[in-house]
């Protein structure tokens, strides 16, 4: 009798048991979509990239005119600016980048060139106010060349940019929702700036400063692109690079007004130098795989960084044939220079 208690209870425990573990087991999707090949990795492709841009730029020593917003404290003879700068700025413009390359799906490595072009342009300008205890100066030298306060004052900037690349990149599918690309080669291009400043004083004379710089380099780029998928054909996408260039950088200054025939400056200088490159950026796309082809829709915010290549001359002194000074003739303002703004891309591959 106990030994059929026994079996019973074994026999019970056991169905009970299995119907649990039916019951808790997670069951299969009974779902159409295969996300096990989301990038076709074992194809081999040829992949055509075409970018719109569009950007704005940004830099350090644009500044063009201070305008003084209050009048100095009666008994006080010496100020040092009681105002604001007015200062040179870029504006949004567009550019293209293009992309040509090759996936070789059995090795992993992507073989591509691309090539990048911008023209970015801006303009400012500022009228003096109605009052005379508080004048527009300008911030390059003018009062010594025209002799008259600036009734307006008003500036142009110019930004050329092109730049191309050769890269392999090495590829990573560390799950079927993550792809990594290494990437690295090399890159090459030029990148010119052009700022002009004009005073047009009380007399209706004119002074006019031309500054333009340029660096044209070669170098080595490094960098890696991710693409997380995150569901219904949506992605992650977002790329980081950095690239040093060595080349030439060029500097030419130059100042005329109508007060004088000839030119009151002529700097130039020519050396050879280091630059650095940091380009990113990061949005979401939208990628869907097909029979015989692949597509990608991306738009995102890129940001491209220019370091040791902007540089302004600004004169701080003067000299003649007869009183040659030993005062500074000029001093040359750097900073960073930066790119930014919309990406959109679209890729197909087939």
């Amino acid at each position: 009798m106990k030994k059929l208690f026994f079996l019973a209870s074994v026999l019970i425990l056991g169905l009970v048991n299995s119907s649990f573990a039916d019951y808790c087991s997670p069951k299969p999707k009974d779902s159409c979509f295969d996300d096990s090949d989301l990038f076709k990795k074992d194809d081999c492709v040829v992949f055509v990239n075409g970018e719109f841009l569009y950007w704005r730029a940004d830099a350090g020593a644009l500044e063009y005119a201070f305008q003084y917003n209050k009048s100095a404290t009666v008994g006080i003879g010496t100020t040092y600016g009681l105002g604001d700068y007015k200062i040179a700025d870029y504006d949004y413009d567009p550019g293209f980048r293009l992309s040509f390359g090759w996936y070789n799906a059995p090795d992993f490595w992507q073989l591509y060139g691309q090539f990048t072009w911008m023209r970015i342009t801006g303009s400012d300008s500022e009228n003096r106010t109605d009052i005379a205890a508080e004048p527009l100066v300008g911030a390059f030298f003018q009062n010594t060349i025209l002799g008259a306060e600036l009734q307006s004052a008003a500036s142009k900037l110019k930004l050329n940019h092109e730049l191309a690349d050769i890269l392999v990149s090495r590829v990573f599918i560390t799950n079927p929702h993550l792809r990594l690309r290494l990437f690295g080669g090399f890159t090459g291009g030029r990148i010119k700036q052009i700022f002009n400043v004009t005073y047009t004083d009380t007399n209706a004379l004119s002074e006019r400063i031309f500054n333009k710089w340029k660096f044209v380099g070669i170098g080595f780029r490094l960098g890696l692109d991710i693409d997380w998928f995150w569901g219904n054909d949506f992605y992650l996408t977002g790329k980081l690079s950095t690239a040093p260039l060595v080349g030439r950088h060029k500097n030419y200054a130059k100042i005329t007004a109508d007060t004088s025939g000839v030119e009151l400056q002529d700097i130039k200088y020519s050396k050879y130098r280091g630059a650095y490159n940091v380009d990113a950026y990061i949005g979401p796309s939208y990628q869907k795989s097909f029979e015989c082809s692949r597509i990608e829709i991306f738009v995102g915010y890129e940001l491209d960084g220019w370091f040791n290549v902007h540089e302004i001359i600004r004169s701080t002194g003067s000299s003649n044939a007869n009183a040659l000074t030993t005062e500074q003739i000029a001093r040359i303002n750097s900073g960073m220079f930066l790119m930014h703004g919309l990406t959109a891309r679209l890729t197909v591959d087939f």
